[in-house]
């Protein structure tokens, strides 16, 4: 049996550019982040970047599903940026104040040294006032270091009322 126990967790009272984890402990297999998020950007969606580290730039690889109302879509990149990663999409400024993104955001044997680190998310919004949607996005993390830092960057702001919270997944 898994247990699973929350790390931190950031609920924002102002608008902030990012959410960062940092001296993650070791004790755990997994990390999961689970976020309810708006961003600032004009646009009803918006594309948050994860970094590890502090590693932007080409250190990541991904794929990614989408699906917007009745349209699908996908996205693949061998040495892609950070926002490959995470969940597609997130609501924007523009939609209505009380629809917020969901995501979920696994990140698999962070500390293991001897293998790259990789990523499943899935996310999804019923905006009402744009189109719903729905992501599923993998990839990993082309170094072998144990992870001891996460940000999350919203590409514009992360919006008041934002929450993120930080698990750590580990055997019983």
């Amino acid at each position: 049996m898994a247990v699973i126990e929350a790390i931190a967790t950031t609920y924002l009272e102002a608008d902030a550019a990012s959410v960062t984890f940092s001296g993650i402990p070791t004790t755990y297999e997994h990390l999961q982040i689970r976020m309810s998020s708006r961003n600032t950007l004009a646009s009803t969606t918006g594309n948050p970047t994860l970094e590890f580290n502090g590693t932007a730039g080409t250190a990541y690889s991904s794929h990614s599903m989408n699906a917007f109302n009745t349209t699908p879509d996908s996205d693949s990149s061998e040495t892609g940026d950070a926002s490959m990663l995470t969940p597609k999409q997130t609501t924007g400024a523009t939609a209505d104040a009380a629809d917020f993104a969901s995501a979920i955001i696994d990140i698999l044997d962070y500390r293991n040294a001897n293998k790259n680190t990789t990523v499943m998310a899935i996310s999804g919004s019923g905006i009402t006032t744009a189109v719903p949607f729905v992501s599923f996005a993998s990839g990993l993390f082309d170094d072998k270091t144990v992870i001891t830092s996460i940000k999350l960057d919203s590409n514009g702001s992360w919006m008041r009322g934002s929450e993120f919270t930080l698990f750590g997944l580990a055997s019983s």
